[in-house]
Order: C-alpha cells, then sequence, then structure tokens
C-alpha cells in the first residue's frame, strides 16, 4: 500500500465544502493517501474557459448540460490511474468520465451530499444512472439513503450514511477564541438583537432552494413586533451576482433595508464569521422550494449546533431526524406567520432557548465530531479495497 493511494474528485472548493479533507484523514488511518482533483481545474488546465463562457448563452437546460460534458471531457483527459485503489466523488458530476477512464478495474464510490429530487420525489434518469454506474454510495444523509433505497433498490450496489459532521477542534479552536464585539465594531453595530442565517443561496430556474424569501418575509413579521431585532445575511451571495442583485431588490421591495444586512461568503472558520456567530442571539434555517435540499443534511446545520446558540428551523426530513423540540425551534409549515412565532418564542423564554442550544452542542459532541465518524468511512472504504 507504500505507493497506492486513493482520488477524491471534486467540482467544489474544499476550503469550503470540507468532505474532501474529512475524507482523506479517515483514509490514512487505513494507511492510504489522497490525492484531491478539483474538477473545474481540469477545465481551466484544457483552455477550455473560453468554451465554457460561451455556454452562458445558450437555453436552458442546454447551457447547464454542455457544461457538464466540458466537465466530464476534461476530467477524463486528466484521472491518473496508476496505483490508484479507489476514486470517490463528491456528488453526481463526474461520474460518467471516471467509470469509463478507470473501467472496472477501480471502486467507484459517490459521496453523496445531495441529489436532484423532482417534485414526486423521484430522482431524474440522469441521477439514476450516475448511482447505478457507481460501485458503492456514501450518503451524507439519513433520510436521502433511506428513501433511494426504497424507491431505487437494484440501482444501489451497496450503500451506507457518513454525515458531513463537523471538524469540532477546529471549530472550538476559532470560536471559543474570538468575541462578538469583534464583528459589531466591524459592522458598527450597537443595541440590536442579531439574529443571523449564514449560507449560500441556491437557485434552479425560478425556484429558490434555502428559504431566503420566506425568511425575508418572516422578519417583516418580527421587526414590527421588535424593532431591536438586525438579520444578517451571510454568505447568501456575493457582490455584483444576480443572487446579490435578487436579494437586495427583496430586501428593498419589503422595505427592510435597515433591517436586513447582507454580508458575503467567508471562509468557514474565518474569525469574523465564528464573532458573528457569538453575536447572534439566535441562528435562522429556513428552507425553499426545491425537494433536494429538504432531504441533505446541510453543514451549516452542523455549524449551528456547534456554537450552542438556540436554532430556529423550518421541519425537513433530514433536520427532523437529527434535531427534535429539545434541542431546536421547530416550525412545521413553510409559512412565515409561524416561522416568526417560533422566533419570537425563542426570544421570548432566554432560559428554555439556551437549554436547547446546550442540547444540540451535546449531539455535535456525541454524534457528530470528525473524531466520531472518521472510523465509520475509514471502515467503509476499508471494506471496498485490498488492504493488504
Amino acid at each position: 500500500m507504500k505507493n497506492n493511494y486513493a482520488l477524491y474528485v471534486t467540482s467544489f472548493p474544499p476550503e469550503k465544502y470540507r468532505r474532501p479533507i474529512f475524507a482523506s484523514r479517515a483514509l490514512r488511518t487505513i494507511g492510504l493517501n489522497t490525492k484531491i482533483l478539483l474538477g473545474w481545474d481540469a477545465v481551466r488546465k484544457l483552455r477550455l474557459n473560453r468554451v465554457l463562457k460561451g455556454t452562458n448563452f445558450l437555453p436552458k437546460p442546454l447551457n447547464w448540460l454542455t457544461r457538464d460534458l466540458i466537465y466530464e471531457n476534461s476530467l477524463f483527459t486528466t484521472i491518473p490511474r496508476d496505483n490508484l485503489v479507489c476514486c470517490i466523488n463528491l456528488n453526481i458530476l463526474g461520474v460518467v468520465s471516471e467509470r469509463i477512464a478507470l473501467r472496472c478495474n477501480t471502486p467507484l464510490i459517490i459521496d453523496c451530499q445531495d441529489v436532484t429530487l423532482q417534485d414526486d420525489a423521484s430522482l431524474p434518469l440522469y441521477d439514476r444512472e450516475m448511482i447505478r454506474m457507481a460501485d458503492a454510495v456514501i450518503f451524507t444523509s439519513k433520510v436521502l439513503k433511506a428513501l433511494i433505497e426504497k424507491q431505487y433498490p437494484k440501482i444501489l450496489k451497496r450503500s451506507t450514511y457518513v454525515p458531513f459532521g463537523i471538524d469540532l477542534a477546529k471549530f472550538d479552536e476559532v470560536y471559543k477564541n474570538v468575541k462578538a464585539e469583534y464583528f459589531l465594531n466591524e459592522y458598527s453595530i450597537k443595541n440590536n438583537v442579531i439574529l443571523t442565517y449564514s449560507g449560500a443561496a441556491y437557485f434552479w430556474g425560478e425556484r429558490e432552494g434555502q428559504g431566503l424569501q420566506l425568511l425575508i418575509k418572516t422578519a417583516s413579521i418580527i421587526t414590527k413586533e421588535k424593532p431591536e431585532i438586525k438579520i444578517i445575511l451571510q454568505g447568501a451571495a456575493s457582490p455584483k451576482t444576480f443572487a446579490w442583485s435578487w436579494l437586495q431588490n427583496e430586501i428593498l421591495r419589503n422595505n427592510l433595508k435597515d433591517k436586513i444586512m447582507l454580508i458575503p461568503s467567508l471562509h468557514p472558520f474565518h474569525p469574523l464569521r465564528m464573532s458573528l456567530f457569538k453575536a447572534s442571539k439566535i441562528l435562522l434555517l429556513p428552507i425553499g422550494d426545491i425537494l433536494g435540499t429538504y432531504y441533505a443534511e446541510q453543514q451549516k446545520l452542523f455549524e449551528y449546533m456547534s456554537t450552542s446558540k438556540p436554532i430556529v428551523m423550518v421541519a425537513t426530513p433530514a433536520r427532523l431526524s437529527i434535531l427534535d423540540h429539545s434541542s431546536a425551534y421547530i416550525a412545521y409549515k413553510k409559512d412565515p406567520e409561524e416561522f416568526a412565532y417560533q422566533v419570537i418564542n425563542a426570544l421570548e423564554e432566554p432560559e428554555e432557548a439556551e437549554a436547547k442550544g446546550i442540547r444540540a452542542r451535546r449531539i455535535i459532541e456525541e454524534k457528530y465530531d470528525w473524531n466520531k465518524l472518521i472510523p465509520q468511512y475509514a471502515h467503509f472504504i476499508s471494506s471496498m479495497i485490498e488492504t493488504d
């Protein structure tokens, strides 16, 4: 095994979507080094950026189909084969090129954070076939695993559940040593009660997946009752993007310019982001109109839980597999009035809210710390390969 290695392919930046880092640590425990291949870097190395930009002018869905083809073609020419004992791919983009390049000689494993779910909770043909091509799937969501096993038992060869969890030692290293004043002074905030949503906006056609429109409508309700509230939307979008413009327009349309602040994306463990969590009274988890997000165990949920701060969330199957009424305030309808009601409850019963936050942190320590999850991941990969 000295010269052998595992290949981890991702189309996401690992510093934000840290699953490849987690996998690398896990595989090290069974004597495997990991090479992380950034899929879009392969496109850039082949100088296909200009072609990629041209896809922006194509009609939907031809634009994203063409982008996927460019990605797959670039990946196929880049994948190394010598001394490779397994290939792990984050989600399904890239699976076609990997399967063709590796043939049946090397185990191909999908590390599945989410999939496209149609409105009837079925998988599109493309997603089904990518899963069928893989030798195994590691689901990061318990309820997504159960859904696919029930609906499509024949396309899964082997599967397991290992959640995202969180590198709690790394989180605590920053979070426990930063003060709320850093964020408050940076943005000149005084005498406000801070409520925070941290995470990216996600659009699929005309639909927004994270529930930011719901959050803005909820803000209209709660800021009338409690005018001292200021809501921070951190990481939802970057300036000069469609999502940023959309959010600004929604905020202005609802007369919330002085009540909602947009802050760009930061590294997950950036001290300013950790300081924002420290300064927050409540952490908010709405939900939008894309069914796939209902079945995803989102990284930000584990980050929220690690802060010990009260969480107010809209119920989804994935979230309810982790938290309940003892550890979060839960709105069971995707309704601004009900979501606002739960936010007000959390503000008006601080002792109970604090207790829920502490319970959520305890769940992280007991079940979702990376140190707890690494052996599970390593054991499954070990079972897929020859380790002697």
